[in-house]
């Protein structure tokens, strides 16, 4: 009998993704990119469909938003099965399965005849699309060393990006679309995207290093140990997503953040509607340029981000380098904390500025600020989480964060009409302000007690022990 393969790569193993050139490596982190991107745009590109979905189907407004619900729905448990499913089948095969699947219902969305297939291809589109938002990020764990590698943190924050813009410029390009062609072209656009990425993701290699071994194994004839059945294995990988969100103290209080962010997000999918066509009178396509300015505040994060990081982390990392010490994770938290301060204020800035008697340049300035402050907190939470946990549980807790985000943020578009409704604009908009108020302490608690909450995570604990055996 063969003794079981070591499941280390050699320094020089050209199967190691890490060893892999550059260029190779910075092709695949680009599809991990283009794939989060089209993945996300899924839910805001459907926000112009929604006038003429209600009409055609004779719908109440409720109903019609609730596809963009279905689809964020979609994605958190498809996010969060991919995330188990890839430990056992490794990353290549799950995309292969999955966009073909997703670009499917996709189409099959932009043909129906009746609400009910709209509906439940929506869901079913956010499902297939969720392992982009997840396995993307296992990925750029396999090529890189992300805390550590420049480029390798270089395409971790890009992927963010990628998938805050891709939030921001849905609503813009639904608008564009809906403004020369029907509501299907909206699933046709998305279907092109998705075809296109479904199309790249059958060139890229596996790069899950145990997948590697495994099939390695195989083409040997050679024994691994056994892990247990795919079935066990699938649950437990399932399992600890949900388990780690609320036993470790870290993951929930910075998923609830982010949580509140995207919540915001999707309540102006509809409130921005209420609020410019009511107030201003704006056509369904200026609604949606309305958004513009949440891109531009977004890019002026970037260089704030660069710049917390030159002077505290980078610096830290020297400084740990040379007493050959690893560098704290809080100091990732700084654009963090300064974001969560800034959030309350964009959003009171809306609340009281959308009125008649003020010009509509001023609420929808409003924007820059919020695109800045979402995009301090998206961006440097998950990479403190990141730091935190590596590659051991990173994916868990990006499928932990990942879940909870858009279980709680697909909710609020079914219910911002009527909390607007009841209590006009500014109280409802303040009201969103209040609660960004109450999560300013999050990341300041964070940064002061960070290493001692960090030293009470069971699973952070657990790996010392495994790793001292």
């Amino acid at each position: 009998m063969h003794e079981p393969l070591s499941l280390d790569f050699d320094a020089d193993d050209t199967e190691n993704p890490r060893t892999w050139a550059p260029k190779k490596k910075a092709a695949i982190g680009l599809f991990v990119l283009v794939s989060g991107f089209v993945a996300n745009i899924g839910t805001p590109i459907y926000i112009a469909a929604i006038p003429s979905i209600q009409i055609q189907f004779n719908l109440t407004t409720t109903l019609a938003i609730s596809p963009v619900s279905l689809y964020g729905c979609g994605l958190a448990i498809g996010a969060l099965i991919a995330t188990a499913a890839c430990e056992i089948y490794g990353r290549r095969i799950v995309f292969r399965i999955t966009l073909p699947l997703a670009l499917i219902f996709t189409i099959v969305g932009g043909c129906s005849q009746n609400f009910a297939t709209i509906a439940v291809s929506r869901t079913l589109a956010g499902l297939f699309c969720g392992p982009c938002l997840t396995v993307g990020v296992g990925i750029l764990n396999d090529l890189w060393d992300l805390s550590l590698e420049k480029t390798g943190t270089s395409f971790a924050v890009l992927f963010v990006l990628f998938v805050i813009w891709a939030t921001q410029v849905g609503p813009m390009t639904s608008a564009a679309i809906i403004q020369h062609h029907s509501w299907r072209w909206t699933f046709w656009v998305a279907a092109i995207l998705v075809g296109i990425t479904t199309i790249c993701s059958f060139l890229i290699p596996e790069t899950y290093h145990p997948q590697i071994i495994r099939s390695r194994a195989k083409k040997l004839g050679l024994t691994l140990p056994s892990r247990g059945t795919n079935s066990s294995v699938f649950l437990t990988a399932v399992g600890r997503p949900l388990h780690m969100m609320f036993v470790e103290p870290i993951i929930f209080p910075t998923a609830l953040v982010l949580s509140v962010a995207q919540s915001v997000v999707f309540a102006y999918y509809v409130g921005y509607a209420l609020l410019f066509e009511r107030v201003y009178g704006f056509s369904q396509y200026k609604v949606g340029m309305a958004f513009g300015p949440l891109v531009v505040g977004s890019l002026l994060a970037v260089p704030v981000v660069a710049l917390f990081d030159k002077l505290t982390y980078q610096k830290a990392r020297t400084e740990a380098l040379r007493l050959g010490k690893k560098v704290a994770p809080e100091k990732r938290l700084y654009p963090a904390i300064l974001g969560s301060i800034t959030l309350p204020i964009s959003l009171f800035w809306l609340a009281w500025t959308g009125k008649k008697e003020i010009h509509y340049i001023v609420p929808i300035l409003s924007g820059a600020l919020f695109g800045f402050s979402y995009v301090l907190n998206m961006l440097c939470l998950p990479i403190y989480n990141n730091d935190v946990y590596t590659i051991h549980y990173g994916a868990s807790v990006l499928a932990a964060s990942t879940f909870m985000r858009f279980v709680v943020s697909s909710s609020f578009p079914l219910f911002t009409v009527q909390m607007i409704d009841r209590l006009g604009f500014a109280w409802a908009t303040s009201l969103l302000g209040f609660i960004t108020v109450a999560m300013i302490p999050i990341p300041w608690v964070f940064w002061r007690w960070g290493p001692k909450l960090r030293g009470r995570t069971t699973y952070l604990r657990h790996l010392e022990i495994v790793e001292a055996k």
